[in-house]
């Protein structure tokens, strides 16, 4: 080996001084191939000048941990096969703040759905898919298994759903709930667990399934009353739904009530992200605005119409505009107040386009379905917002495609 060429000795000798060893001192602790420790100075000297060389890579990695030499320098990788339990990888910086990095991306993504076009929040989950993607294809086993990945990996699941959710693939979306479930069950997460829960239920609402709904939202509302206040008021909010779909109305009115009992104290702390909740206050009095039409009280959607608009503004909370507007436009209707609630559909329709989610946009042909039951399909004011609002509704979703 030339004098001036690389070798092992060179990075050895550097990490030494650095931890302030003399050549004697490192002897002392150098590992020794075939098990113990302790070889003549003159070896390190030796191994430090490029005279001798090491060709056990188990005595290369001993040597990483007691000099804080990162593998790479030796051309190993972070991941010792014969070690596979072995913490070294758990202290790379790099990966530790890669995580926070991509923590903080997803819960920006969530908190970005209250501002944010679909289309936006989903090139973020895109890109919070790909670093998941390499994470899983290029780490160590050890690290693929870090808890702090896994759980980002469920939380993944949420978002993945949520997006079929607004594309209105609602099947895939509820595949895609049952998997974080499953994977929050398999990680004895409880609170990612309720989360899987609430949103499943939701979904089982959806296509007719309403014992499984109330049951899933029960254990998610239980779940959650035993490990965190703010989880306990977002899920006990989406069950007083299943009680007002199921005609319940006293049960609906005292669930949203002790959601809202839970939630108010906590001020703007209710949907900041801890215990990944970002649902906000006006989300659950949004609910309770739903809950009063599912029970036939519409004159109680309009008692609390200034409430709740107030309550979006304060939370910045943009993206329930279309549905103040939505509910507003129902218990109208029901009112058989058919102009005043005309004039709020179309205020919806201003709220709702822009977003370029399917499932929002959908809220629209709902809404004219209603009023042609309600028997005003003939008029001649209907028959021009009809007119307004599937041409609003097909530019829109014609944006949403592209």
């Amino acid at each position: 080996m030339s004098a001036g060429g690389y070798h092992y000795g060179k990075t050895i000798r550097h990490y030494r001084e650095r931890r302030g060893l003399t050549q004697q001192e490192l002897a002392e602790r150098w590992p020794r191939a075939r098990g113990g420790v302790g070889v003549d100075w003159r070896y390190v000297q030796a191994i430090e000048y490029g005279k001798k060389r090491i060709a056990d890579p188990n005595t290369l990695r001993r040597l990483c941990e007691l000099l804080e030499i990162p593998p790479w320098e030796f051309g190993l990788s972070s991941y010792d096969p014969f070690n596979p339990q072995d913490s070294l990888p758990s202290k790379n910086h790099l990966f530790e703040e890669s995580l926070s990095v991509a923590e903080a991306l997803l819960s920006q993504t969530l908190a970005m759905r209250r501002l944010a076009p679909l289309t936006e929040v989903e090139q973020q989950v895109q890109r919070l898919g790909r670093f998941l993607e390499a994470s899983r294809s290029e780490l160590p086993p050890p690290l693929r298994l870090e808890r702090r990945l896994q759980k980002l990996v469920i939380e993944y699941y949420s978002l993945v759903g949520l997006m079929h959710y607004e594309h209105r693939r609602y099947e895939r979306a509820r595949s895609s709930f049952a998997e974080m479930l499953t994977a929050a069950r398999q990680a004895e997460d409880p609170v990612l667990t309720a989360h899987a829960l609430q949103k499943l239920g939701v979904e089982l609402k959806r296509i007719g399934r309403r014992s499984e709904a109330i049951n899933a939202l029960e254990e998610a509302r239980d779940l959650a009353l035993k490990i965190s206040r703010p989880l306990a008021a977002f899920t006990s909010a989406y069950l007083s739904q299943m009680y007002a779909i199921a005609g319940d109305a006293l049960r609906f009115e005292r669930t949203i009530e002790h959601a809202i009992a839970l939630a108010e104290p906590l001020k703007g702390a209710y949907g900041d992200g801890t215990d990944f909740v970002f649902h906000k206050l006006s989300g659950i009095f949004l609910l309770r605005c739903r809950g009063y039409l599912y029970t036939n009280q519409p004159q109680k959607v309009l008692e609390r119409y200034e409430e709740l608009r107030r309550q979006i503004s304060l939370d910045r909370n943009l993206w329930l505009d279309y549905r103040l507007h939505l509910y507003r436009a129902q218990a109208l209707l029901r009112l058989r107040e058919i102009e005043a609630s005309l004039e709020e559909a179309r205020a919806f329709l201003q709220a709702v386009t822009g977003w370029q989610s399917p499932h929002r946009l959908a809220k629209g042909y709902e809404l004219l379905s209603e009023i042609e039951r309600a028997g005003y399909g003939d008029l001649v004011i209907v028959r021009a917002f009809r007119q307004e609002l599937l041409e609003q509704l097909e530019q829109a979703r014609s944006q949403a495609s592209q």
